[in-house]
């Protein structure tokens, strides 16, 4: 008996052995590729590199992709480790694994191949495997439908043109996403943001576009004849280089609701049964705008300004300054106004480069950021006067195209008058009597103190023990104030630590669930906001459940923050699908009444997801 224990005991210390041996090999690197498995034309999906045998992301040459767009989503460490006990021996061993995402999108129906990539680690460089995707085309409806227009067909490089979307909805939606090729076209355009799309009336909104969130302007419309809801949005384009520029077709795909049937009598049951979800259905459809062509000219080098900084368009410059009467050296604070188009592009005026300026006037390189109020730019820069022959601020050229007339305009700021007196100057007698004056106080004040060697029964001092008198002197001081300040110190210790930061979002963590639905039951259901409030406690509860900006989340986001903390898939799907009734409902007004946001199911929602998370 003891002879075949010793058997048993030397197999399991060979397999110990060979364990260790295998975990000590180093692990093989591999890099594949995957993609989702629904795709539609003009709409973005997600496309993974996953790299085996590492921990750290890969350079990707994404090249061959150029035709799908590639946007990098980032990505995750999803490496493991597992830990083996065999007969009291215990081994450990590590899978490392790097997951990088980036978004694609489609360019056409049918089969479409995404081709290999290079993808080097470490020093290497390794093939990801090609994929051949089924790009499905969604179908068409009256209920959704899409317009692109631009301010003029023609223009100037550097010319602000103005690129408008117009979307009509006239169903209730779930999900969306937009194509514009246009504002991806980095080669043609310099993209920028609209402030508010031109119109009056309706109701400025936010919305999502290419994961950021953009304002448009809601309004009620017709679309082939029904009642619907229109929304306008919009990009500023400014070409950056001449010739014929062909502005891509745009499209929009949805999720719209084709059917709507009635609920289970218990909201239980349609909740963990599905039919939160199956009492609507949606079918994909699609709606696009054809392409424009663009015929952008270069600027004309014929009478262009020395000082022109590539502004188009139309713009003015005003100035002031403050004080205007001041001693030579002193600073005289100047801000200069900039008004125009497009804000953005305009930069401080180059002080230094106008002779009026740099002969009279000492000007730091150094400047105060800009700041934009209304349709004008406001520049600060403090300046010095070096010599009292100085009269005034010269005026400011501002150099600039002007596309209406085709020619190059200089508009200047009016000159503001200045008084600089000549800086005081001391005389070594004026700085004698000085000193003499600060002598004598000395003196006056060393006759008072020879007053503390007189002597007599007056100046006797009282040395009784007095309580009062005690509390003051330093040593009793050290005595009734050391105990009191360790206390008062433990406390503070005590405060700091229950407030740092860990144990803050710890506790933010830890109570997120409870808040969120106590935020919950404030809502009034019948509120127009009833659905944003709702959206937004249910953001909020995400960002402090994993320490992210809950503002920025959108349901997509959500899902993936989720997913990829090991949240129950289905559960998920129910959390983020309500999130995106929530989101859309804001274009679904007036469109169906039996629309109403269910708070009973988002909380039930939020606290079924936040069980599942605390387990």
């Amino acid at each position: 008996m003891r002879h075949r224990e010793i058997i048993q005991a030397g197999w399991a210390a060979a397999v110990i052995l060979l364990i260790g041996a295998v975990q000590a090999k180093a692990q093989p690197i591999r890099v594949g590729a995957a993609v989702q498995r629904e795709i539609y034309v003009g709409e973005p999906f997600q496309f993974q590199i996953q790299i085996d045998g590492y921990e750290q992301a890969g350079e990707v040459d994404l090249g061959p992709l150029d035709r799908f767009s590639p946007r990098s989503m980032g990505g995750q460490n999803q490496s493991s480790s597992m830990t083996t006990i065999i007969n009291g021996q215990k081994s450990q061993s590590k899978t490392l694994r790097y997951v990088m995402v980036y978004q694609l999108t489609a360019p056409s129906a049918g089969s479409v191949l995404i081709p290999s990539l290079t993808v080097e680690v470490k020093g290497q460089k390794y093939t990801t495997n090609p994929i051949t995707i089924n790009v499905l085309k969604p179908g068409v409806t009256d209920k959704i439908g899409l317009e692109m227009g631009i301010s003029q067909t023609d223009g100037y490089v550097g010319q602000p043109l103005v690129l408008m979307m117009t979307w009509y909805v006239g169903a209730n939606l779930g999900s969306y996403n937009f194509n514009i090729p246009a504002l991806r076209d980095a080669e043609h355009f310099v993209i920028e943001d609209m402030p508010a799309p031109p119109g009056v009336g309706g109701e400025l909104i936010q919305m999502e576009l290419y994961g950021e969130q953009i304002t448009a302007r809601q309004n009620e419309g017709v679309y082939q004849g029904n009642r619907c809801l229109e929304i306008t949005f919009g990009k500023i384009l400014i070409p950056i280089k001449p010739g014929t520029i062909q502005i891509g077709g745009a499209s929009v795909i949805c999720n719209v609701e084709v059917t709507s049937r009635s609920r289970s009598r218990n909201p239980m049951d349609d909740f963990f049964s599905g039919g939160l979800f199956s009492r609507r259905e949606y079918e994909r459809f699609s709606s696009s705008a054809p392409g424009i062509t663009l015929d952008i000219k270069a600027l004309p080098s014929e009478g262009r300004p020395a000082d022109f900084s590539g502004l188009v368009g139309r713009y003015s410059i005003a100035t002031t300054a403050g004080p205007v009467k001041v001693n030579v050296g002193d600073p005289i604070t100047l801000t200069i106004m900039i008004g125009g188009e497009l804000l953005r592009l305009v930069d401080m005026p180059n002080l230094a480069a106008l002779p009026a300026m740099a002969d009279n006037f000492k000007i730091p390189t150094s400047q105060s950021a800009p700041k934009v109020s209304g349709n004008r730019k406001i520049f600060t820069q403090t300046i010095r006067a070096i010599h009292d022959q100085v009269t005034e601020i010269p005026a400011i050229p501002l150099s600039y195209f002007d596309v209406d007339q085709g020619a190059y305009f200089t508009t200047y700021s009016e000159a503001i008058p200045l008084e600089v007196l000549a800086t005081k100057v001391v005389t070594a007698g004026q700085a004698l009597s000085a000193q003499v004056a600060s002598q004598a106080s000395e003196i006056e004040a060393v006759r008072t103190g020879i007053a503390a060697n007189y002597e007599g029964p007056e100046l006797l001092e009282n040395t009784a023990f007095s309580p009062m008198a005690a509390m003051v002197r330093p040593g009793y001081i050290v005595l009734w104030t050391g105990p009191l300040g360790l206390l008062i110190t433990s406390g503070l210790v005590q405060l700091m630590r229950r407030n740092s930061p860990g144990r803050q979002q710890a506790r933010r963590k830890a109570h997120s669930g409870s808040q969120a639905i106590r935020r919950l039951k404030r809502i009034d259901s019948q509120s127009k906001s009833a659905a944003e409030e709702a959206a937004d406690i249910m953001r909020r509860y995400v960002g402090a459940r994993f320490n992210q900006t809950s503002q920025s989340l959108t349901a997509r986001d959500c899902r993936v923050i989720l997913s990829e903390n090991r949240a129950d898939e289905k559960i998920v799907d129910q959390f983020c699908e309500l999130l995106e009734r929530c989101e859309q409902s804001r274009f679904a007004g007036g469109l169906a009444e039996n629309d109403s946001v269910d708070l009973r199911e988002i909380k039930e929602a939020v606290k079924v997801l936040d069980k599942q998370l605390k387990s």
